[in-house]
């Protein structure tokens, strides 16, 4: 985008991007549920100018889907694997399928093969979003922030260059620090058991959904569809984890319900499976989510969607290699099924769904605790290097055939001699874009 505009036809552009975007979440829904879900997430949406900045990624890709600025330091060559909703809520602990607790990326959803710059710039434009709900109003200290970022990617995409590090190096406590490595040691306080006791209850011997909890709803339809779909998920798991159908046994399905933003109303549903033994506590719980196609993906030349249509079968199987590729050593449990809605009344679930499990040791990065400059730029720092060593390993290391070339030796060929140029590209663009994103936002909560 240009300079920032406040006009009656961009709030009509706004407007009708969120409408639609909320409409393809809902489109089976019955009229009561598309209006409740449609309340709650435009007043999620209202808090902030940030949790707007959220909720409307794909007004962020018609804004800069083929951005000349991108011819900058990008070519055909600087694609790869990214993140394709790049922002710092989308960054947490977890488990890796070794039981290590990490701190990564942890949204697929809108992932796809593309320029990296779309990351960078997203992500840069949240931190100035944050960095102001945080009070830090000052343009050089948001600078500084950006910055950093932007430095600490292109350093470690330079350090990636003539070996493959990218594909062994992961974030741990060991190499993190500030906020982020204490969200680590929070989440690694957490168990397993406190997890199951978080969404379930024991009844008569038996583990089953706790439907007291108001996140949580009985899904009869839904549980016999994925029952009936579990052996053709089995097949699509291509990591460490046969299935085996006792391992896998459906205990119960519950439908998940206020989940997410942006993606909010979504079909999603728990599995809570019998694990490796039948004692109670090593049970499991699956998250099966319906997937659509990502934002970027509308806006592709005829030919970028043809040959992305040859590469994947559904939506569900791209969220899938975009996790595998983004992330060492992903969920083991990952893949997909497709459910069938028979009930012609509704058909609301019908559609492609990812399988991941649920993390014990799921924890968000408490950005409200970044109170000054210095705390946010160690962060900065830190996101910087994730998200290039990801972007790094997603690319010819991972599958040749999708990426046939090497990210951090063609971004740093482009930028040699013109890092400073490179930042305060980033920082041009993320600043006037956050511009944008308040005016928007102003122009939503007054036609509410």
């Amino acid at each position: 985008m240009a300079q920032p505009i406040s006009n009656s036809e961009r709030t009509q552009k706004v407007l009708e991007s969120i409408e639609l975007d909320t409409d393809l979440i809902l489109s089976g829904a019955n009229p009561h549920k598309r209006q409740d879900f449609k309340a709650e997430k435009y007043a999620q949406m209202s808090q902030s100018s940030f949790t707007f900045y959220r909720a409307t990624n794909s007004l962020f890709w018609q804004d800069f889907t083929n951005d000349s600025r991108l011819g900058k330091f990008g070519n055909p060559k600087t694609k790869t694997w990214i993140l394709g909703d790049c922002h710092v809520d989308n960054f947490g602990a977890y488990n890796n399928d070794k039981g290590e607790i990490i701190f990564d990326i942890n949204d697929f959803d809108e992932s796809i093969i593309a320029d990296y710059q779309y990351d960078l710039w997203r992500l840069a434009t949240s931190m100035i979003l944050v960095a102001e709900d945080n009070y830090i109003i000052s343009k050089s200290d948001q600078k500084e922030i950006i910055d950093t970022l932007s430095q600490s990617y292109l350093d470690t995409l330079e350090y990636y260059v003539d070996n493959n590090d990218e594909t062994q190096i992961y974030f741990t406590e060991k190499n993190t620090s500030g906020e982020v490595k204490k969200t680590i040691e929070k989440a690694a306080e957490k168990t397993r058991l406190g997890m199951l006791y978080d969404w379930t209850k024991v009844v008569e011997g038996k583990r089953l959904f706790d439907f007291d909890n108001e996140d949580l709803a009985i899904a009869s339809d839904a549980k016999k569809a994925i029952e009936s779909e579990m052996l053709a998920y089995g097949k699509t798991l291509s990591k460490n984890l046969s299935y085996d159908p006792e391992y896998f046994k459906v205990k119960d399905v519950a439908q998940r319900l206020n989940a997410g933003l942006g993606s909010l109303g979504t079909p999603r549903y728990y599995l809570l499976i019998e694990g490796e033994t039948n004692n109670l506590d090593d049970d499991h719980i699956l998250d099966i989510k319906r997937q659509y196609q990502p934002p970027a993906y509308e806006l592709f030349s005829l030919y970028d969607r043809l040959n992305y249509d040859s590469i994947f079968d559904n939506t569900a199987k791209r969220h899938a290699e975009a996790y595998t590729a983004l992330i060492k050593d992903a969920d083991d449990f990952l893949g997909w099924m497709e459910l069938v809605d028979n009930n012609p009344a509704d058909g609301y679930f019908s559609g492609y769904y990812s399988v991941r499990e649920i993390s014990p040791y799921k924890k968000s990065l408490k950005t409200k605790k970044l109170k000054n400059k210095d705390s946010f730029i160690e962060v900065a720092y830190q996101l910087g290097k994730i998200l290039a060593t990801n972007h790094a390993r997603a690319d010819k290391d991972f599958d040749k055939k999708l990426v046939t070339y090497s990210l951090e030796k063609q971004v740093t060929k482009m930028t040699d001699g013109k890092h400073k140029e490179f930042r305060e590209l980033i920082f041009e663009v993320a600043f006037k874009y956050a511009e944008q994103v308040k005016i928007d936002y102003r122009s939503f909560v007054n036609s509410k």
